[in-house]
């Protein structure tokens, strides 16, 4: 067991988010924890935890919402001094460039704090603060750790940095993913009694490509009369998209369950025959993995991380984003032959299970941090800014 001290300023890590980022806070601490790393958390006073987590301590801040990134540059650092003087930390982690970055690199300045900084990182959204803001964490940091060679590469390629310190270390899926029955009451709330179900489960955002999902619908439903896409999931884009669905005439075939709570997201899965999923923009691609380990062929955008985890012609079809046709094919093909759609599902929950867990992600998350803290105390002793 890890005798090793992290602070965590941070923004959240509730239990119900939607949120790929917080997922992954959640996950990677309490996994941490479990490996015996002693976790010091700064949260706001209206910011939930995961409950029972030992090895977890919680230092509330003065305000009852998360953090926007100026006021956390300036608010942060005194209660991160405060935390050092009462149990000094051997790392103090940043789980967000923006939100964390500069107030943990300003903390260690001012107050000559003797720890290294390490940062996690996901993916950049477009911004023209990420030259200011992420290019300049990331130089200062002594180590930043990602969930992708996509993450990396877009860091190099779009801030054009040193990324000699950028450190990849896959993302986890949960154990509860796996395959089973499906749930009677769920088959008969959205009247899929009967019916073969395209899924498509996540946050509705943008970024999610969620029109082109319904053009795919519109052009592969008619050769599947039988079948029905679910949308399952909320977001400010809900009524447009159910506007949208109704514009196309696709009226009763699609089905749109709005927010699913994080311990219904099994089940969801489980009424699925096949996953859809043509987003643009993923870090990791938590909704693709939480699908595959239910044991679901899948059909997903070929942008950032996705073919990182999955494997085209092995699990399902990767496929760009910029149109519907190729989603089509793929999807026709899938629907039409069971066969085929159970062994891609059996492939995907085995791979998962080999290389996607909460345990193996902490255990090399906790080696990078063990080693950038070695690192850091055999490096000369002269003093040391952020």
């Amino acid at each position: 067991m890890s005798g090793l001290s992290v602070c965590s300023p941070h923004c959240g890590l509730a239990p119900e988010t939607t949120s790929g980022g917080e997922t992954y806070e959640r996950e990677i601490l309490t996994a941490l924890a479990a490996l015996g790393v002693r976790i010091e958390l700064l949260l706001a006073r209206g910011k939930p935890v995961p409950e029972g987590v030992a090895n977890f301590t919680v230092h509330r801040l003065p305000i009852r919402r998360g953090l926007r990134w100026p006021v956390a540059r300036v608010l942060l650092p005194p209660y991160i001094k405060r935390v050092w003087d009462a149990a000094p930390f051997d790392v103090l982690r940043a789980h967000s460039l923006r939100f964390i970055g500069p107030a943990a690199l300003a903390a260690r300045r001012r107050y000559r704090l003797d720890v290294p900084v390490i940062a996690h990182h996901h993916h950049l959204d477009p911004s023209p603060l990420n030259w200011l803001i992420e290019k300049r964490v990331i130089a200062a940091a002594d180590r930043v750790v990602t969930g992708s060679e996509f993450s990396r590469r877009q860091l190099a390629a779009e801030l054009g940095g040193r990324t000699d310190h950028v450190v990849v270390v896959p993302y986890g899926i949960d154990a509860k993913f796996a395959p089973r029955p499906r749930r009677e009451d769920l088959i008969d709330r959205y009247g899929l009694r009967g019916q073969r179900v395209v899924l498509f489960l996540g946050g509705l955002k943008a970024r999610k490509n969620l029109p082109l999902l319904l053009d795919v619908w519109r052009a592969a439903a008619p050769e599947a009369p039988d079948a029905r896409l679910v949308v399952a999931g909320g977001g400010a884009l809900l009524d447009g998209l159910r506007a949208r669905a109704r514009a196309l005439g696709l009226g009763d075939r699609v089905v749109f369950t709005g927010y699913v709570p994080e311990a219904d997201k099994v089940d969801h899965y489980n009424l699925a025959d096949v996953f859809l999923f043509p987003s643009a923009l993923e870090g990791f691609g938590l909704a693709v993995g939480e699908a595959m380990a239910c044991g679901l062929p899948v059909v997903a955008s070929d942008r950032g991380s996705i073919p990182e985890l999955l494997v085209d012609g092995e699990g399902g079809f990767l496929c760009a984003p910029t149109g519907a046709e190729p989603f089509v094919r793929r999807l026709r093909l899938l629907l039409a032959d069971a066969a085929l759609r159970e062994k891609l599902g059996r492939a995907n929950a085995e791979r998962v299970r080999r290389l996607f867990t909460w345990d193996r992600c902490a255990r090399e998350t906790l080696r990078v941090y063990e080693e950038t803290l070695a690192a850091w105390r055999r490096r000369p002793r002269e003093p040391r800014g952020g």
